[in-house]
């Protein structure tokens, strides 16, 4: 990747600051609120296009510096919320229920089943290299998405986040919603809808929990 600088990229930044105006969005801690860079929404080094009006922001050095190119907090005006809970739980539909018509949602799933040729298989059912290339997919909508300027929900549904995931999730200020009917409810309906594979799964979620190592979730 070619080193950023130069005039083309002041021509950029001046063209972002002027189309956007000079106060920083990010307003990280130690922001000094005078945007005088141009922060890229999709970093350069995960395939955003540096010279596209669109993906920059202004923003001052500081928040620039210190953003960097993870997934970091999500920029003000976008609210993120963290749908948690069993295989076979309800998440989805909780998310159906809850989220506008504009909002974000990135469900795994559903990535996973739009990448499918025809006739494929019914949603939940899909071989493993389309579920790599479904997070990948996921990944990069987790980090565009937590970088609009709009003001917007993100609805992210992650089904078994560790532990450390749950708090780095509240950390960043994430929602985080737990939607568990109960096993009961989440077996009956695994087996009737879902494919065999999910029920260890769903073990795997309810067998050895410790809720009190995280910060607490809501519970639908």
């Amino acid at each position: 990747m070619a080193r950023w600088g130069g005039r083309r990229a002041a021509r950029y930044t001046a063209a972002v600051l002027a189309e956007y105006g000079t106060v920083c969005h990010l307003q990280l801690d130690g922001c000094t609120n005078v945007a005088t860079t141009a922060d890229h929404i999709v970093p350069r080094s995960l395939g955003g296009d540096p010279w596209a009006l669109e993906n920059g922001r202004p923003a001052c050095r500081p928040c620039n510096s210190k953003r960097g190119n993870g997934i970091g907090a999500a920029t003000p005006g976008v609210r993120v919320v963290v749908v948690t809970g069993p295989p076979a739980g309800g998440k989805s539909t909780y998310v159906r229920e809850h989220a506008a018509p504009d909002d974000v949602v990135i469900d795994l799933d559903v990535i996973a089943a739009a990448l499918r040729g025809p006739n494929a298989d019914p949603l939940h059912l899909y071989p493993a290299h389309v579920r790599h290339v479904a997070i990948a997919a996921r990944q990069a909508a987790i980090r565009r998405a937590t970088r609009l300027a709009e003001q917007v929900t993100v609805w992210l549904v992650h089904s078994i986040p560790s532990p450390a995931q749950e708090s780095e999730y509240h950390s960043r200020g994430w929602e985080l919603v737990r939607v568990d009917p109960g096993a009961a409810a989440v077996i009956e309906r695994a087996r009737a809808e879902r494919p065999p594979d999910v029920l260890p799964h769903i073990d795997r979620y309810y067998v050895g929990r410790n809720d009190t190592s995280v910060p607490p979730s809501r519970q639908w």
